[in-house]
């Protein structure tokens, strides 16, 4: 059939048919809004159906789009995430475990206690008691000076010290170290070697500038004053041109040069008073030993001529003094003796203490009980050393030098009563020691030559002091005062 043969439909026709067509439309625009808010009711904004957000408004639309753009990019966000955390794990180092054991060193400030220095590495209160308890029979913290170096070891599972080490000094070294589940203490073995020199000066001022530029240390200087302090008192009877000599041994740790041991021999040549020898001496099978003097008597006395070192005599004997500080005549019963607070006062003799306290205007006493009627008196000490009923030996420390009572200064008031009457101390006559025994004499006679071509062949001014073999000791050494040096006299 041709083209122009096709059916021909009526205008009413086809105005009928277009509007079939418009309510079919209607429809299904009518059906798929429906579906689409009951998806969006139930379902989140990025699983929507295209029917659905086709079926929103147009910023509603929008919104829906980048949900579900977002999500469909997620997986791929999370797996970049994940691979990039596994390169940055696997590029670093393995973190390394504690070590079982962890060291720390320290030194003790000033104003600062055992427990503050070890609190600062976690060791509390507890362990550092036992600390000290360990070391208890070896060395007192309350001893301790600033400057002490320390060490120790704490276990990091449970931070328990297993190893504690205190230096004090050079030669003041101890432990505390674990034995189960105690801590023990020790005092560690130092080897010393001990070297004997010679040394020689002349006194132009003071007897400690003469010996600095002897080429030897000021300390040497308390070891002279010593040995001779029961015939020379080194404040009144110094003077210009007066000339000593020693023969004394030298400490050393390693090559350091730590103090001076004991003083061998020594010569003093003293413008006032003549000249002294002293010697070192101890007998075969003795257990102590002593100093003598060339004639093999003892250079020690009944009593010394000063009861401390460095002194100057501030007020002597005098039983029409007019007193510092009440204004009036009063009798002056002693000697007082000027010195720095802290000076040791030493024992003028054997004997006991009868007391030991604070007494009115005496202020801190010691009150020490001789033979032969004779008493010894301290008066004004800064410390006292002894207690009541204490037997006590000749030049043992009895206090220090103070300002306490009534006291203008620091000074000692030294005070002497024989059968209970004060006497002037300058004024006792005093006895020599037990000399050498009959069967050590021999002895005595070969060691004093020996020491004396030492001693002469000693030049003033020489700059090499004469060096004999060295021998090695091992310390702790015995227990005896530290020295003390409170430096030259006042003037």
């Amino acid at each position: 059939m041709l083209f122009t043969d096709r059916p021909r439909y009526s205008p009413r026709a086809l105005a009928a048919g277009g509007v079939v067509f418009a309510a079919f439309l209607a429809l299904l625009v009518s059906l798929t809004t429906k579906e689409a808010r009951t998806s969006e009711a139930e379902q989140p904004a990025h699983h929507l159906s295209a029917a659905a957000i086709i079926a929103r408004t147009p910023e509603a639309t929008e919104e829906a789009l980048r949900a579900a753009l977002t999500e469909a990019a997620a997986p791929e966000s999370a797996a970049a995430a994940a691979a990039a955390s596994e390169a940055t794990a696997a590029a670093a180092p393995p973190s390394e475990p504690l070590p079982p054991f962890v060291d720390h060193e320290g030194t003790l400030d000033k104003n600062q206690t055992l427990s503050g220095a070890l609190g600062q590495f976690g060791v509390d209160g507890a362990q550092v008691n036992a600390i000290v308890q360990a070391l208890s029979p070896h060395f007192s913290f309350r001893l301790a000076r600033p400057g002490a170096r320390y060490g120790l070891t704490i276990r990091t599972a449970d931070m328990r010290v297993e190893k504690f080490r205190f230096e004090h000094g050079p030669l003041e070294i101890f432990e505390a170290y674990r034995e189960g589940d105690e801590l023990k203490g020790r005092a560690v073995p130092v080897n010393v070697s001990t070297r004997v020199v010679s040394a020689g000066g002349e006194i132009q001022s003071t007897l400690y500038e003469a010996i600095q530029a002897s080429g030897e240390s000021t300390g040497i200087a308390g070891s002279m004053i010593d040995v001779f302090a029961w015939d020379i008192d080194f404040y009144k009877d110094t003077r210009p041109g007066d000339r000593f000599k020693v023969l004394v041994e030298k400490v050393y740790k390693d090559d350091t040069f730590i103090r001076y041991g004991r003083l061998l021999a020594a010569e003093y040549q003293s413008v006032k008073k003549g000249t002294f020898r002293v010697f070192w001496f101890q007998g075969a099978g003795e257990n102590s030993g002593g100093y003598y003097l060339e004639d093999g008597q003892s250079a020690r006395k009944t009593f010394l001529a000063t009861p401390l070192k460095y002194v100057r005599v501030s007020s002597g004997f005098n039983r029409h003094r007019k007193h510092p500080v009440l204004g009036y005549t009063k009798a002056h019963m002693g000697t007082d003796f000027a010195a720095p607070t802290g000076t040791p006062v030493w024992a003028m003799a054997d004997g006991k203490v009868t007391f030991a306290g604070m007494k009115g205007a005496n202020g801190n006493l010691v009150v020490i009980q001789h033979k032969g009627g004779l008493t010894s008196l301290y008066a004004h000490l800064h410390r006292i050393k002894v207690k009541r009923g204490q037997t006590v030996d000749q030049k043992q420390i009895v206090g220090t030098v103070g300002s306490t009572g009534r006291s203008t200064g620091p000074h000692l008031h030294f005070g002497v009563k024989v059968n209970g009457k004060y006497v002037n101390p300058q004024g006792l006559k005093m006895t020599r020691g037990e000399g050498i025994a009959r069967k050590h004499r021999a002895a005595f006679e070969a060691l004093r030559a020996e020491r004396i071509k030492i001693l002469e062949g000693v030049v003033i001014g020489a700059p090499p002091p004469i060096a004999l073999a060295p021998t090695t000791v091992v310390v702790p050494l015995p227990d005896e005062e530290p020295e003390w040096d409170a430096g030259p006299p006042d003037p």
